[in-house]
């Protein structure tokens, strides 16, 4: 292909059919673009609190209200629940009840689209070519796949890409030169309602409300510095603009106790939550932060657009977050893929340029066989690209090396039920299984997490899962009750511990507590223990014999199609919050 093809392909041909196959040409090259990025971020394994995102929708969707206090939990009785996740779990619950794990997964390709073509729609209105519109889907795709699955943070980056592309396209100073002709700010009365949905899907809403008020106080000082008349009329629609949108976060079902709560959250560590450690700079995971940072670098050293300091002190405080905490490093990414745009297109468009200067002069006749080829060559790429993406649009799978799905099963074939305390990052799979077919059985504790649990509750039972760690490690509240691994196994009588055999210290309290607790499971993934006054009494309506007991290391490999539940025991009458279709052939890794 030529350097116009690649970079431009917007000079009108006198020809129209040819002018007609650059058109069809330059689709079919962004279509190939978009199905790139759609691979890469297509991970298609079952995140741990999905299965409580889809069984609260559900819920809700069947009760008609939003609970407002705690469910499916015996740790804590009518304690305040702030959902920050609504309208993310009334998505996901809708999309299952629909259609399963298929419907789920065209939910997750819909937001990567979304997420993806934002910013090369705005890269194409600002002249952008083909090329810099690849490094654009390289850098989201790769900075984003880690923390890519099916989950209500979704809904935070595709609005998180639109709050940005409305910002680019109605106020772009922080990402172009101020033009001096008059920009329609319309666009910009989007921001409020936006932000109302975003703040009613997912508490992400807050990292939306900082980028808005920085965009905004920049583009203030900036007129202020440079003494622009315009300065006080600007100020005055960006005070309204961003009062408008207060006001517009405060239309949700817990009015301002939602923010209050949450910056209250937030303002306390939370060390044992993987996504909150600082980024693995130095592991492979921190390969697509270093990847982006050379590349911001190196675009902004050979550029020759004008470097816009707002737009890049904006970009340089999200990478700063990104850095403190992993998480935020998808909004980094957003951040420069529309900052950098221009600059990339610059760098592309030097290289082609020192290209063509040493290229021999083409025929004329070559340069149409090449057009041809620019039309043949993405149809090949797109039809590979399809089969490779179809495995991964078709199973959410569900890991048996990760997920205690064997056990579970176990549980269901004996019919153990009860109070259950399950480790942290399966109790929502736990409980989904309970909603759909042990609806008196009960969890401690979720991945909700301080959602609908108190401090106190969470630090007893991670005293329990994690043991005595160092602050850096793990976060306790000075007003706990002293460090005690077991209490957690006294409070409110469990009957069940299902724990994960890789939490060392958890399994060291069971073996140490085991005059009060029996093994009735282990495979190399789960132990599953049981209180020995109800299991190991045979006067117990609930005795289990040994010769039921399964203690062995069996390897737990492959996986089982989403939502993994088990294929025995379930009664009639439970369909209503059943989470999907449930294939009974385990599907190979």
């Amino acid at each position: 292909m030529t350097h116009d093809d690649l970079t431009r392909f917007s000079t009108p041909d006198p020809a129209g059919s040819e002018q007609r196959k650059a058109s069809l040409a330059e689709v079919l090259w962004l279509t190939v673009i978009m199905m790139f990025g759609l691979f890469v971020m297509s991970r298609s394994g079952a995140d741990p609190d999905l299965w409580g995102h889809v069984t609260y929708g559900k819920e809700v969707l069947r009760d008609g209200h939003l609970h407002t206090t705690t469910t499916w939990s015996y740790a804590v009785n009518d304690f305040r629940w702030i959902n920050h996740e609504n309208i993310a779990e009334l998505m996901m619950a809708s999309a299952d009840s629909f259609g399963g794990q298929t419907a789920l997964l065209l939910l997750k390709s819909l937001f990567t689209l979304v997420v993806l073509s934002l910013p090369v729609w705005v890269a194409r209105r600002m002249g952008a070519g083909l090329v810099t519109c690849f490094a654009i889907v390289v850098l989201l795709s790769f900075n984003i796949s880690f923390h890519w699955l099916v989950r209500p943070h979704m809904l935070s980056y595709a609005c998180g890409a639109g709050l940005l592309a409305v910002l680019s396209v109605a106020l772009p100073g922080a990402v172009t030169a101020r033009s001096a002709a008059v920009i329609s700010r319309k666009w910009l009365w989007l921001i409020p309602p936006l932000m109302c949905f975003w703040t009613n899907a997912h508490g992400g809403y807050l990292a939306g409300m900082a980028i808005l008020m920085a965009w905004l106080g920049l583009d203030g000082v900036e007129l202020l510095l440079c003494r622009d008349p315009r300065l006080w009329s600007t100020v005055r629609h960006h005070a309204i603009l961003f009062t408008a949108t207060v006001a517009a976060c405060m239309v949700n079902p817990y009015g301002y106790e939602l923010h209050t709560w949450m910056l209250s959250s937030l303002g306390r560590p939370r060390p044992e939550i993987s996504e909150w450690a600082p980024l693995p700079l130095f592991a492979v995971d921190g390969l697509p932060f270093w990847c982006f940072a050379f590349g911001a670098f190196l675009c902004l050293k050979k550029t020759v657009e004008p470097r816009r300091w707002p737009g890049l002190i904006v970009m340089s405080l999200l990478s700063w977050q990104a850095v403190k905490h992993h998480r935020h490093l998808p909004f980094a990414a957003m951040m420069g893929s529309f900052i950098l745009a221009p600059h990339i297109e610059s760098v592309v468009r030097q290289m082609f340029a020192w290209l063509k200067e040493r290229a021999a002069e083409q025929h004329p006749a070559q340069i149409s066989q090449h057009r041809g080829a620019g039309v043949a060559v993405p149809l090949v790429l797109l039809v590979a690209l399809g089969c490779a993406q179809f495995p991964r649009q078709a199973t959410l799978h569900v890991d048996r090396e990760y997920y205690p799905v064997s056990a579970i099963q176990f549980m269901a074939d004996n019919q153990l039920n009860g109070k259950v305390l399950v480790t942290f990052n399966w109790a929502q799979y736990a409980l989904a299984v309970f909603a759909d077919s042990s609806p008196e059985s009960r969890v401690a504790f979720d991945g909700r997490f301080r959602t609908c649990y108190p401090q106190p509750i969470i630090d007893m039972y991670f005293d329990f899962i994690l043991g005595d760690l160092p602050p850096h490690v793990r976060y306790r509240e000075d007003t706990s009750v002293p460090f005690d691994a077991t209490k957690a196994l006294h409070y409110k009588d469990p009957d069940l511990v299902l724990i994960e055999c890789e939490r060392k210290n958890s399994v060291r309290t069971m073996e140490a507590c085991s005059a009060e607790w029996c093994l009735l499971y282990q495979d190399s993934l789960a132990q599953l223990w049981g209180r020995r006054s109800v299991y190991d009494d045979r006067q117990s309506k609930r005795f289990l014999p040994t010769h039921r007991r399964h203690c062995s290391d069996d390897l737990q490999e492959g996986s089982v199609a989403w939502p993994a539940f088990p294929m025995a025991g379930r009664p009639a009458g439970r369909i209503e919050l059943t989470l999907g279709s449930q294939s009974a052939a385990p599907v190979g890794r």
